[in-house]
């Protein structure tokens, strides 16, 4: 019986160390945090990176207000209205756009454009959306499948404040 005993303690002291130690191991991806490694990479115009993914743009092309970095898997996170993916100089052309409105004030953008996870129900990364909107709207089906809707320019401020995701149960 003590011997049962010192095992579980020994057991319980080693669980507990080896949370602590790793926290991020058991933790799940959460849905639309800023990921700053790769926010990093998108503001250097990592082309290794860009080439992982379909990247959309949403706006026009000297206004854009979001970037969808759609990583190339089998999931597709683009809705509707997105358009095509863009190509080379104009994905680096789009970021230099969206970090130039943040810098202007007079277009009011809340947070300078970062790079937001898109997580889907199953705690997969999906892609990004580089943005500096303070909600974006999406849908998350059970299936594993998100769609990341277009976004418009009064997702920039607002009472909304946060994420809007629906999800499909």
């Amino acid at each position: 019986m003590r011997r049962r005993v010192i095992c579980w303690s020994v057991f319980v002291v080693v669980l507990a160390v080896a949370i602590n130690l790793a926290p991020g191991a058991l933790r799940a991806e959460e849905n639309l945090t800023v990921n700053e490694a790769a926010t990093a990479k998108i503001r250097a115009f990592d082309r290794e990176f860009f080439k992982e993914f379909d990247v959309y743009s949403a706006g026009t092309l000297e206004n854009p207000t979001a970037l969808l970095f759609d990583r190339k898997d089998t999931y597709t996170l683009v809705s509707q209205l997105w358009g095509r993916p863009l190509k080379g100089e104009q994905i680096m052309y789009a970021i230099q756009r969206l970090d130039d409105q943040y810098v202007n004030r007079q277009y009011n953008i809340p947070f300078a454009p970062r790079a937001l996870d898109i997580v889907n129900v199953k705690g997969e990364v999906l892609g990004y959306v580089y943005t500096g909107m303070t909600y974006v709207q999406m849908y998350r089906k059970k299936d594993g499948q998100v769609f990341v809707y277009f976004p418009v320019a009064d997702q920039f401020g607002g009472d909304m404040g946060g994420a809007s995701v629906v999800e499909n149960n």
